[in-house]
């Protein structure tokens, strides 16, 4: 008989891959505040600001944490407390149902990023680098307290501290690909920076192998061996689809004009180290930021 996982932030594009992946190897169901999409079968509706789930949700072998108001919005008092809850009281919420309804999932995995490490800081970074140094990092590290309440019900617990999530669907590329074909090529904040990056596709690879293997268990940074300048990841995106369109470097001051403390996210330095999670024998479908640009179902 088939397991089932349970995936919250059905919305998501890295949820929505994850979900179509797994439906020929699980039974899916998802979590979305949106009532108008339940059918109480799959979907399944939730709020954490009431503490509420719906009731008729009452088997899960694995549960995935991927919900959380879009980091990228306004950071302002209201939003992030939204990002705030949607995160770490999510995960509180669902700890809380488990136990009422006693439900003991095998493994929970929960989304987490490599922000925890402080976003003013640079250079690599390890998984025991943690450093409470701003908003950000201090909101990762709640997150991540929250995902070990399932220890307590002895679930495996895994967290992944994405870096970007590289997909023709997520809202970095997409923005960066609608820019370019109008002719724009738009380099963010330092042109040296690095940026850590993977695969949407090997993300989900690594979420089906952490619920298969038990020896995931943990911190991971999710990123490949090789990170990339800002510079060099605008050239060759450039260089394949949009020769024709001219590179602007738009830099850290009026990038921190125009998004406040938020530029944050599109100026920071971190590396993240990969080495724990190629010790586990993780294997990368894309290694290099141009296998992914050469492959042809990645062009427009």
């Amino acid at each position: 008989m088939k397991e089932t996982v349970l995936i919250t932030g059905a919305n998501g594009f890295l949820a929505k891959k994850l979900t179509k992946y797994f439906e020929k190897k699980f039974i899916v169901k998802t979590l979305t505040t949106n009532k108008n999409n339940c059918d109480n079968i799959n979907k399944f509706y939730w709020n954490i600001k009431n503490n509420h789930i719906d009731k008729e949700l009452s088997i899960c072998d694995h549960l995935v944490h991927l919900a959380g108001y879009p980091i990228i919005k306004q950071w302002n008092k209201q939003n992030k407390k939204l990002m705030y809850s949607s995160r770490i009281d999510g995960a509180k919420l669902l700890f809380k149902y488990c136990i009422e309804n006693n439900i003991k999932p095998k493994t929970f995995i929960s989304a987490s990023a490599i922000g925890i490490y402080g976003m003013k800081t640079s250079g690599r970074k390890k998984e025991e680098d943690i450093t409470k140094s701003d908003w950000l990092s201090n909101m990762a590290w709640e997150w991540e307290k929250a995902a070990d309440l399932f220890k307590k019900i002895g679930a495996r617990v895994v967290k992944m501290r994405i870096s970007l999530i590289i997909s023709k669907d997520g809202l970095f590329l997409k923005s960066q690909l609608i820019s370019m074909r109008y002719g724009l090529a738009m380099i963010l904040g330092n042109k040296k920076r690095m940026i850590s990056w993977i695969h949407v596709e090997d993300a989900v690879k690594f979420i089906s192998e952490a619920i298969d293997n038990i020896k995931y268990e943990g911190s991971y940074n999710l990123a490949t061996k090789n990170p990339i300048t800002a510079e060099d990841l605008t050239k060759k995106i450039q260089k394949i689809l949009y020769p024709y369109s001219i590179r602007i470097y738009i830099p850290n001051r009026i990038l921190n004009i125009l998004l406040g403390e938020r530029s944050s996210i599109v100026t920071s330095n971190i590396i993240a180290d990969n080495y724990k999670l190629e010790k586990e024998g993780f294997k990368y479908k894309y290694h290099k930021f141009e296998e992914i640009i050469n492959n042809i179902s990645f062009k427009k």
